[in-house]
């Protein structure tokens, strides 16, 4: 990928507003950002990857946007936009958005199998910044991208001997250090306190100045609130999964008040690498989704795009996708997502 045009092309930028999704590879990507770049960062709001109305509104009163991890190619919003754009992200893209006043970046157009976090992508857009590596370590393992972004592992390793400890750099190694605890406390705060919890997540991130920084902070309660309720949703996904043996498929519906559909889905696969595994939850506006397979065996990100059509959006990587439905649909997916579990090879 070619940052050095990336660098070009956000030369003049001056306060631009920052898009980046509400996870940990969002926000690590947006704190990173925002130390070359200084501009107002938002969350995605809408469900799923879409961004609401009112957010759109903002877009369109700025003049330069800035969109991180988030698949803008594969929205509406995109015909919507006439300010100059610059997107990063990492999802595997439906078309290539660079025009006039948009540069579109992503490694997936020239290596459709890359796997490279949106936040190593940005740590690498600043250039000699060694001291920020962690950062961008917080946002890969957050998004399962250790395996392909090893050089970054070493920077950390060089740079904060304490936070990483193993030489064999791993996802499941990593995702007990400092900065999978990091990660998983970005997510908390989310579950915990939705899009006002992103926020004070990607704040608290941008003013670190190291791991521990983050430690020190409300999100270490929200972690711990976090870790309690995922730990009773997985005790019933073991009693209460529907499960398809021909398949080794799970289809699992939470119980919780609390929005844990990608971090149980996350869990659940951690533990099952070979088996496909959904998750829902209703909500009083329609029903989020989350599915993930990590050996690749299936594509989720198929399978809930099938699920959803023509109800609602869907979409990611093969081996870890999401999806939304509107209200009075929920029925129509789940019949769906149990015909496929029942029948794919």
């Amino acid at each position: 990928m070619n940052f050095e045009k990336s660098r070009k092309f956000l030369k003049d930028f001056e306060r631009p507003i920052i898009v980046y999704h509400k996870d940990a590879d969002g926000v690590c990507s947006a704190a990173l950002l925002q130390e070359i770049l200084p501009g107002n960062a938002f969350p995605n709001d809408g469900p799923g990857i879409q961004v609401s109305e009112g957010l759109l509104e903002t877009i369109k009163n700025s003049k330069n946007v800035v969109f991180l991890d988030i698949p803008v190619d594969q929205l509406p919003l995109a015909d919507e936009i006439d300010q100059r754009v610059f997107i990063l992200d990492h999802h595997p893209p439906e078309k290539d958005l660079t025009g006039k006043n948009i540069l579109h970046q992503n490694p997936r157009f020239e290596n459709s199998e890359a796997y490279l976090p949106a936040s190593y992508l940005t740590y690498k857009l600043l250039e000699d910044r060694k001291d920020l590596a962690w950062k961008a370590g917080v946002g890969v393992v957050g998004d399962h991208g250790v395996k392909d972004c090893q050089d970054l592992m070493e920077t950390i390793a060089e740079e904060n001997p304490d936070i990483i400890g193993e030489k064999d750099y791993t996802y499941e190694n990593i995702k007990e250090s400092k900065l999978g605890i990091i990660a998983d406390m970005i997510e908390a705060s989310k579950v915990v306190k939705g899009l006002d919890g992103i926020r004070k997540s990607q704040e608290i991130l941008r003013k670190a100045e190291n791991p521990n920084d983050v430690f020190e902070t409300d999100l270490r309660d929200f972690y711990e609130i976090y870790m309690k309720e995922l730990g009773k949703e997985e005790n019933r996904f073991e009693r209460k999964a529907e499960y398809f043996p021909k398949t080794n498929s799970y289809l699992y519906g939470l119980s919780s008040n609390y929005s844990l559909v990608s971090d149980l889905s996350n869990r659940m696969s951690n533990k099952n690498p070979e088996s496909v595994i959904i998750i829902y939850q209703k909500e009083s506006y329609g029903m989020k989704i989350s599915g993930r397979c990590q050996s690749g065996r299936v594509d989720v990100s198929d399978i809930i795009k099938y699920a959803v059509e023509g109800h609602g959006t869907g979409g990611g990587h093969p081996q870890a996708a999401g999806g939304f439905v509107e209200r009075g649909k929920e029925g129509i997916a789940l019949e769906r997502f149990r015909e496929r579990l029942e029948g794919i090879s």
